[in-house]
């Protein structure tokens, strides 16, 4: 059985986590990235060009072709700068989740 002083530190590594998440979800950077990637992959109808944020320098801008080479080069360079957040939010949530099942058993019982 957990101790309170234990429950308290499980509790406030929760708060800690669910905090984290909310910066890199929050972040310039995730947002941008984000919202480019779904541009990029969802660019079926418009016209033949977008302007988005280039993947190594999100504060330059770069306009794509719809039919180009580049189109799947971008998509695939913004996954790869995404992969690093997603990795991070996977791991945040797999370990809330491990804790908060640790804190329901001792609840239970």
């Amino acid at each position: 059985m957990m101790s309170f002083s234990e429950r308290r530190a499980t509790l406030l590594r929760i708060l800690e986590i669910e905090t984290n998440i909310k910066d890199i979800e929050h972040s310039k950077d995730y947002i941008v990235t984000r919202r480019d990637l779904k541009a990029l992959e969802h660019f079926g109808s418009g016209g033949g060009r977008i302007t988005i944020s280039s993947p190594e320098d999100l504060d330059r801008t770069v306009e794509v072709r719809k039919n180009s080479p580049e189109l799947s080069e971008y998509i695939a360079r913004y996954k790869e700068r995404m992969r690093g957040d997603q990795e991070r939010l996977n791991s945040l949530n797999s370990e809330k989740t491990k804790l908060r099942a640790e804190l329901m058993s001792t609840l239970v019982r």
